[in-house]
């Protein structure tokens, strides 16, 4: 089986009175899902940031494989001595993809359409928005355009995570001009200044993207780029052998001993900014009572899932953060697979054996559960041997979405995380802190303890300091137990030997894919 793509033929030249015709080239990613939606501070799923990763810019970049900072629009920056002060310079010359000027006005409206109400192009006025508006911007004070190739934002509080988060593919740069001009619609026109410009979504099939001949950082050594969605993991696989697609995003564990044995085929693995997990409604009885909550994760064999599921490219979670995250306390145990003490807690509890749940999950395999829905499927089953009775619930990801986040599931929920910036924060606050319930908190989780030590770790620049408060914070939240805690896993993508100079990012985004070509 083969699926079609586009045939692209560059025009014909005559030179000398012969005629010669070259084929363009033509980079087909395999992903799991389908987009929904490419306004970089509106959307956030891993799917939808994927293709926004290469048709948008920010301030500033990751360092090629790595959540360090470097230049991007910005090419230098000063952070006064009190913290409260950024000054970004930028690079001169540099235009959105629809020839609108990228200079400081632009940066500073992009801002300004995320906070102010009276911005004609507001982004709440488009729909719902699921970004990262307060926790890169929540604390600022003011933000002007110092001259064209200048700007500054002024905060109310230092803001320890701020160079990192502006970095996100969260924080793209939109065209103003594009942003007027599509309204309500925009997310589904996305325009910026990176490396691909975005042509045409033929929803349920592919992301059609063009080479962005005046791209700052020079034009992609590839003419076309297409996200191709192949939500069954056998075929997927069978894509990539093929050769009609030369990367595989979204990759099945359970593919990894055939992609092994393939000699046209790479894989590649990196330690991952992931977690996953089953997030437990914390204000529904009887999860509510956190002794069921802590037996839940009693029940769950970590590690016979790690081997059975993941090809032993997981480990166990023992902490709210992934082992690859600074910051992890490594001294936390964990919930060790523990029956008898499962069973005993569900008891003390009052719940009886027999009681009933559903446990929902998404339909794919995802960069932080490369198993999918098998995951649930097993937890299913440990939890059956304390008592609990789940019905696993499948739905696409787009409706799954849409329920987890409407606040008003009362069933056990997959879950999972991928690290946007490289901060401990981008975790524990998204997946656990109040202000984010339910867009990403589904377990709705609300510990005065926890936000007080988050909220101070925001403020302090040294890393030991702010290492001593995440570690109070991990300890409160593996306590209360809002999640199972199940794994963090390798990030593995496999790409055709064709392929070079694609590297892998921790966040899972494509990053630099101006810089990769097909032999």
């Amino acid at each position: 089986m083969r699926f079609k793509t586009l045939a692209f033929a560059a025009a014909l030249a005559v030179a000398g009175g012969a005629a010669a015709a070259r084929a363009d080239s033509t980079l087909v990613i395999g992903i799991a899902a389908d987009p929904t939606g490419f306004d970089a501070e509106a959307v956030e799923n891993n799917t939808s940031g994927f293709v926004m990763s290469t048709v948008y810019d920010s301030l500033l970049r990751y360092k090629p494989g790595t959540t360090a900072v470097a230049p991007g629009i910005a090419e230098s920056w000063d952070v006064s001595p009190d913290g409260l002060t950024y000054t970004f310079h930028l690079k001169r010359g540099v235009k959105f993809s629809d020839g609108t000027p990228l200079d400081a006005k632009a940066v500073i409206w992009n801002v300004d359409r995320l906070l102010n109400k009276a911005n004609p192009q507001y982004i709440y006025n488009t729909g719902p928005v699921e970004g990262y508006i307060d926790f890169t911007y929540g604390d600022v004070a003011s933000y002007r355009a110092v001259d064209d190739n200048t700007v500054e934002f002024k905060f109310k509080k230092p803001s320890a995570p701020f160079l990192n988060s502006l970095a996100m593919v969260w924080n793209g740069l939109v065209s103003p001009a594009a942003a007027a001009k599509w309204g309500k619609d925009y997310r589904n026109h996305p325009v910026g200044s990176g490396p691909f410009i975005f042509r045409e979504w033929r929803q349920r099939d592919e992301i059609i993207l063009d080479a962005n001949p005046n791209y700052w950082g020079g034009k992609p050594k590839v003419d076309h780029l297409i996200f191709k969605e192949l939500p069954d993991p056998q075929a997927a696989v069978l894509a990539l052998k093929q050769g009609d697609i030369q990367i595989l995003a979204d990759l099945s564990t359970q593919s990894v001993p055939v992609i092994k044995h393939d000699p046209t085929i790479t894989l590649l693995t990196q330690p991952g900014l992931a977690v996953s997990g089953v997030a437990i409604p914390v204000d529904v009885p009887p999860f509510n009572d956190p002794r069921v909550r802590q037996a839940l994760n009693y029940a769950v064999d970590k590690t016979v899932i790690n081997k059975a599921l993941y090809a032993d490219l997981a480990v166990p979670m023992t902490s709210p953060l992934p082992q690859a995250q600074w910051g992890f306390d490594k001294s936390l145990p964990g919930y060790p697979y523990d029956v008898a003490k499962a069973k005993a807690l569900l008891k003390e509890a009052g719940v009886k054996p027999g009681t009933q749940v559903e446990l929902l999950t998404y339909n794919s395999p995802r960069g932080y559960n490369p198993a999918g829905p098998n995951l649930a499927i097993a937890i299913q089953g440990f939890l059956k041997k304390v008592g609990i009775v789940a019905s696993v619930r499948q739905l696409e990801i787009g409706a799954y979405f849409s329920l987890v986040r409407s606040g008003t599931y009362k069933g056990l929920m997959m879950e999972g995380w991928t690290g946007d910036n490289g901060d401990p924060d981008n975790f524990l606050s998204e997946l656990w802190g109040a202000a984010n319930i339910p867009i990403v908190n589904w377990s709705r989780y609300n510990n005065p303890k926890v936000e007080s030590l988050l909220s101070q770790a925001l403020v302090v620049s040294d890393p030991a300091k702010r290492t001593a408060l995440y570690d109070q914070a991990q300890k409160t939240i593996l306590d209360d137990a809002p999640w199972i805690f199940v794994n963090s896993t390798l990030q593995i993508r496999a790409i055709r030997n064709n392929v070079e100079g694609y590297q892998l990012n921790p966040t899972q985004m494509f990053f630099g894919m101006e810089n990769v070509s097909l032999k």
